[in-house]
């Protein structure tokens, strides 16, 4: 397939100057999207309110119980199968672990860690997208 997807943040000033903008690969172009849909809340997107994930519908307490984990899961996803139809065939792996900053007053954080395993629609070829976010509060690494 050939690069005919932008490159995540667009550079407005560069459109406004008519200027080329970076382009990328059709398997960038989806991790780019999928990471966007995990950063992002359900209702924060004024113009698609469903665009999203449950990771920051939920308390951050109960983020170890399975239920929890099984939740965010399903909802991711739901997600890719309703906003990414490149992917067929997506899983997804959910895993949350205690993760220690160094030189921050010792403090342990919950890093969430999302793997999705998928092919891409029009090629069969597969695709692999792993991300670690640190949640409560959310930060990436």
């Amino acid at each position: 397939m050939s690069a005919s997807y932008y490159h995540l943040p667009l550079d407005l000033e560069g459109i406004l100057e008519r200027q080329h903008l970076p382009r990328c690969s059709v398997q960038e172009s989806i991790a780019q999207h999928l990471y966007l849909m995990l950063t992002t809340y359900f209702g924060e997107s004024r113009y698609e309110p469903d665009f999203g994930c449950q990771v920051w519908e939920q308390d951050f307490e109960a983020m170890t119980t399975m239920r929890w984990k099984d939740n965010v899961q399903r909802s991711i996803e739901e997600s890719i199968g309703e906003y990414e139809p490149r992917l067929a065939r997506a899983r997804v792996d959910v895993s949350v672990s205690d993760f220690e900053l160094k030189n921050v007053q010792q403090r342990i954080r919950k890093r969430l860690e999302v793997k999705v395993s998928a092919a891409l629609h029009r090629t069969d070829e597969p695709f692999q997208f792993q991300a670690s976010l640190f949640v409560a509060p959310l930060s990436v690494d």
